[in-house]
């Protein structure tokens, strides 16, 4: 018990997130006590309305339901077995009898007294007949009891059905008919018509086949559904004890101790949904737990699709756009995020609309594919293409499930075409209000980043035309950071967008950097070198400045200042160390980039991928051991000095990145054969 307040007080210690969790609380379960609350009449069985009073939500009928039920059941036809050993068995008696025939007529006896030993049980053979049998011989009776063995066969044509006092009769006079048309003697056939009552019932009641199909029935039978706004009591009637239940199960009768009981269950479920979403991020996801604007924002989407459950739930539960709530936080948060967060929520729009079974395994559907289906989106039309999948699918559902819960056809044709419409409209919220959570929350998603990768882009644009040899570099850092990223599990988008704008702040003094020189004199050579070090320091200021002019995000901006961390710019530092008179007074921080360090992967792969790449350009004869040994120097001085500590790369991410930067950037700068000269003219 102590660990879960301790549990607790953590997730709820911050103040502002306290009256967050409170507002979020009261604005759920505000929403859902207004499809719960509804007004309540005072009334018993015989009373007179003075209105109709209609459904505020769906049920299910339950004594109509039974009803329908009880006379389904009373319907099935009660099932028989047949069983094929009580034919066998009346053919054994008579075998039997004759057997017992053929031993007496074998002894060497007189025909009286084999008569006297011509067994008279149980079929009441009578003394002149038992004389008749000892005078017969065996060809005689066999022939007998062959006759009264196809009688018994016609009689067992037809199933006997036990306690069907007609089957059994109508099967013994099939075997009389048959006796009495046979070609035997008079006396033979009064013989054989002893024989009659071996015959017995073989159709018997099979209790457990007639159960197992009752229970098959049952299944069949729909529920009787009181749809919503249908009127349960039309007014100036009298109140039927039918009429009173549906009332309770609805809970429009005045009983405040049930209500009371509503509202705590209700307001525990909402406490419980929270507690386990909140706790979710709190647990696994602290970074974002820390940034309040992100739990506001992830409140705000929270309330949101509950909200949107009422509204259109007005309409028909199917069109509501279930698939919003997951789609938006996949693209604005992550994949995992949406999936606990969603699901978790498909419980509160359980509340919405009445639990009703079929709309929570919709939205089950809408919140996993929704979700799934925008995992690596590559543009915003994917939002639209994958809301029409979700309707696709969610139409075949919800008419593959209405056709197990009713009959009606048009029904089930209008909720398909409301899911569908519901799965749509999904979508276009999702493009409508998306822009919305990334400025205001300022968060790049992969519609963003995909945004400001286009070449039409104002700001590289200017890159392109006023530092031509800079935007080169950072096409090449971004296609390094790029591969780098999707080996040590980082967002390979990000990185490379990242890698576009980090050094758009050479744009201001294009020309105090190599890449931009082309050939000309170096600017730096008419300078000191604590001037020259301030211009190139000077240029990630200068990018952050031009990223709040064209309102880059702040992520990008990050990329930006991070991308040097507080590395030294030794060159220059080194340089009026050398030359100083007091080297002991020439300080470092003077020479240093003024960070922050890298505080992401993604940020600490673009400042790797930045260092390496122009320091391996600047390489004479680059050869495989020359990039490789110069690929190490770099990232390990990076290590080294720190410029790493506060990024999630891992020394094994390290080793990654290495491997990775030496294979593309051997695939470059790869030893290329010399062409002789062809400048040979012909003699004349």
């Amino acid at each position: 018990m102590g660990k879960l307040k301790e549990k607790i007080f953590d997730i709820f210690k911050d103040y502002k997130k306290i009256i967050l969790y409170i507002i979020t609380f009261i604005v759920l379960y505000c929403t859902l006590m207004t499809g719960i609350i509804t007004r309540k009449y005072d009334l018993k069985v015989g009373d007179i309305p003075k209105s109709d009073i209609k459904a505020h939500r769906e049920i299910i009928d339950e004594s109509a339901t039974e009803a329908r039920k009880k006379e389904a059941e009373e319907k099935v036809d009660k099932q028989y077995s047949l069983r094929t050993d009580v034919q066998k068995q009346s053919e054994e008696k008579i075998k039997g009898f004759f057997s017992s025939v053929e031993k007496v007529l074998a002894q060497d006896k007189s025909e009286e007294e084999k008569a006297k030993l011509i067994p008279r049980a149980p079929f009441k053979i009578t003394d002149e007949q038992a004389n008749k049998i000892a005078s017969m011989n065996a060809q005689s009776t066999k022939n007998l009891e062959s006759v009264c063995i196809d009688g018994l066969n016609k009689a067992y044509e037809a199933p006997i059905e036990d306690g069907n006092e007609q089957d059994l009769k109508d099967a013994k006079k099939e075997y009389t008919d048959f006796i009495s048309s046979s070609d035997l003697s008079d006396s033979e056939k009064a013989i054989a018509l002893n024989f009659v009552n071996v015959v017995e019932p073989n159709f018997f009641y099979d209790k457990e086949k007639t159960d197992e199909l009752i229970k098959e029935t049952l299944k069949q039978v729909p529920p009787v559904m009181i749809k919503k706004n249908q009127i349960v009591v039309s007014e100036g009637e009298p109140v039927t004890a039918h009429q009173l239940e549906l009332l309770g199960t609805l809970g429009l009768l005045s009983d405040s101790a049930s209500a009371i009981c509503i509202y705590i269950a209700l307001g525990v479920l909402v406490i419980i949904v929270m507690y386990l979403q909140y706790g979710y991020i709190h647990k696994y996801y602290t970074a974002i737990n820390k940034e309040f604007s992100k739990i506001v924002m992830i409140s705000i989407l929270n309330v949101f699709p509950v909200i949107l459950a009422r509204l259109f739930g007005m309409m028909s539960n199917y069109i509501i756009p279930l698939a919003c709530m997951p789609m938006l936080i996949t693209l604005l948060l992550n994949y995992k995020i949406s999936l606990v967060f969603s699901m978790l929520n498909v419980i509160l729009i359980g509340g919405a609309v009445g639990f009703n079974p079929n709309i929570i395994i919709l939205a089950i559907l809408n919140v996993v594919l929704g979700g799934t289906l925008l995992r690596k989106m590559q543009q915003r039309n994917d939002i639209l293409y994958s809301s029409i999948t979700v309707a696709v699918l969610s139409s075949i559902l919800t008419f593959s499930v209405g056709t197990l819960t009713t009959n009606n056809f048009m029904e089930i044709l209008a909720d398909s075409t409301f899911a569908a419409a519901g799965a749509i409209l999904s979508g276009i919220l999702t493009i409508g209000v998306l822009p919305f959570f990334e400025s205001t929350f300022d968060i790049v998603t992969n519609a963003k980043l995909l945004e400001l990768s286009n070449p039409n882009n104002p700001l590289l644009k200017k890159l392109l035309m006023e530092a031509p040899g800079t935007y080169h570099h950072s096409i090449l850092v971004a296609n390094l950071a790029e591969l780098a990223a999707e080996q040590v599990g980082g967002n390979p988008l990000l990185a490379r967008i990242g890698a576009y704008y980090h050094d758009v702040g050479k744009t201001k003094r294009p020309y105090f950097f190599r890449e931009n020189q082309f050939g000309k004199k170096n600017p730096h050579d008419r300078l000191k070198p604590e001037v020259s070090s301030k211009i190139i320091i000077s240029h990630v200021k200068d990018g952050s400045e031009l990223a709040k002019e064209y309102n880059l995000p702040k992520t990008i901006h990050d990329f930006i200042v991070t991308h040097h961390g507080e590395t030294l710019v030794k060159y220059f530092y080194l340089t009026v160390k050398n030359n100083s008179e007091n080297p002991d007074e020439v300080k470092e921080e003077d020479f240093k980039y003024p960070g922050p360090k890298p505080m992401s992967k993604e940020q600490g792969i673009v400042m790797l991928a930045d260092s390496t790449e122009a320091a391996v350009r600047s390489i004479n004869e680059p050869t495989e051991e020359k990039i490789e040994k110069m690929v190490n120097n770099i990232i390990d001085d990076k290590l080294a000095s720190g410029q790493l500590d506060n990024c999630d790369l891992t020394l094994r991410d390290i080793s990654k990145i290495k491997k990775c930067f030496l294979k593309a950037l051997n695939g470059i700068h790869h030893e290329r054969i010399e062409y002789p000269d062809d400048n040979k003219k012909e003699k004349k």
